[in-house]
């Protein structure tokens, strides 16, 4: 049995480690050759904020509404009540009550449906606090666990303990916005869908919150493109590579050119390296003697190579430099041994490598990347199927829903 471990240095970094640990058992995120801290650092900058771990829209507005319910408990009340313990109960007590009201038409995206008896394993808080931070509905730095601290803290204390909640009369109080449509009874009547003050409050956010104004899901909403969007995404055949159909939508509109420039960087990347992991798997398919497989994989090489040799620009210094400053802040410390290896994978494909010198970098990479753990390692099943990545999303899929969820939440007539 493989154990991954870490230095514990906070709880900041600790959240960040779960939520990979939580992403790398979605089907399609195993990252065998190393690219995801740049694979991540893309996705931050045109979906920061999102998580391909989301489902719905709803949670970013219903931690907020918990911690104002923890607001409105009489002093003795939260003083015997822990917080931690407050959100964990509510948060069951919500996964209850949207199937409650949903008996009879159960959505999608229900967070803890199907263990309603043991309660929710994969809290939403933790799966959307690092989004209610992006989208500056929390406006904090803080991790989920140090803000619960501060703020049980805080309103424990005797002199906050008739803190006006509609005024919200501390600092604190302002880390946490109370989204409109916020009432007492909320959690009883909840559904998952946005209502129409939920829908405007996070359209709000998403629009007017200054770090994300180049993000792709700000720009659909200021240039008025989201249903126009979503309609042509609803008619792709099954299989397209849906984050290249939205870059064809949006190069020639009204989005910001940052943001079409770190687009169009960041499907440059997925297909260069899309090369690497089909060699990667072809490695794989030999060990493990999947005839069929190989074959298959030799031919999706031949399709892959000749588009690479008919745009070389891709595979070059100045290529790679670009993805590097497009996807990372400058004090952000990038993987040298994964540059490295992109390097040498581009140097090989510009040259015209043989097939050998190709499959010793990939392997050689896989190996440093995954050590006794990587699969080149371990005795193999013939029906060994395709692993890692390959053309890469960026969480548009899961964009895509948030952003349904509030365009029909917008479209509510009350």
């Amino acid at each position: 049995m493989s154990l991954i471990g870490w230095v514990d240095f906070s709880s900041l970094e600790r959240e960040r480690v779960a939520q990979i640990m939580s992403m790398l058992q979605e089907k399609g995120t195993l990252d065998e050759l190393g690219i995801g801290q740049l694979r991540d650092a893309f996705a931050d900058k045109l979906f920061p904020g999102f998580s391909t771990i989301q489902t719905r829209a709803k949670y970013f507005v219903t931690l907020p509404f918990l911690f104002h319910d923890y607001r409105q408990l009489k002093t003795h009340e939260r003083l015997k009540t822990p917080l931690t313990e407050f959100l964990s109960e509510r948060e069951d007590k919500l996964a209850r009550m949207l199937v409650k009201n949903h008996i009879d038409d159960m959505p999608y995206g229900i967070i803890g449906k199907d263990s309603l008896d043991k309660g929710v394993a994969r809290k939403p808080s933790s799966v959307y606090w690092n989004g209610i931070r992006k989208l500056s509905i929390a406006n904090t730095d803080l991790s989920l666990k140090e803000f619960i601290r501060q703020f049980e803290d805080h309103y424990c204390s005797v002199r906050d303990a008739h803190a006006d909640d509609d005024h919200q009369s501390s600092n604190l109080a302002d880390w946490m916005t109370k989204p409109d449509g916020y009432s007492p009874d909320w959690l009883t009547k909840a559904k998952i869908e946005l209502t129409l003050r939920e829908a405007e409050f996070l359209k709000d956010k998403l629009l007017n919150t200054k770090r994300i104004e180049h993000s792709i899901p700000a720009q659909l909403i200021k240039h008025n493109l989201v249903n126009e969007v979503l309609e042509l995404n609803e008619h792709l055949p099954s299989g397209s590579w849906q984050a290249f159909s939205l870059h064809e939508q949006l190069k020639n509109s009204a989005v910001s050119s940052q943001t079409k420039s770190t687009l169009a960087k960041a499907l440059e990347f997925s297909f260069v390296l899309e090369g690497a992991h089909i060699r990667y798997n072809l490695l794989i398919a030999q060990r493990a003697e999947n005839s069929a497989f190989i074959d298959r994989l030799k031919e999706d090489f031949s399709e892959w190579q000749a588009k690479a040799l008919s745009q070389r620009d891709s595979f070059t210094e100045n290529a790679i430099n670009n993805w590097y400053l497009s996807a990372f802040d400058a004090q952000k410390a990038a993987s040298s041994r994964t540059r490295q290896f992109i390097e040498n994978w581009c140097q090989l494909v510009r040259d015209e490598s043989s097939e050998d010198d190709l499959d010793q970098c990939v392997k050689r990479q896989a190996i440093a990347n995954k050590g006794a753990r990587c699969l080149l390692k371990k005795a193999l099943n013939s029906d060994q199927g395709w692993v890692g990545m390959r053309l890469l999303e960026f969480r548009w899929p899961t964009a895509k829903i948030i952003l349904r969820d509030i365009q029909e939440g917008l479209s509510v007539i009350t």
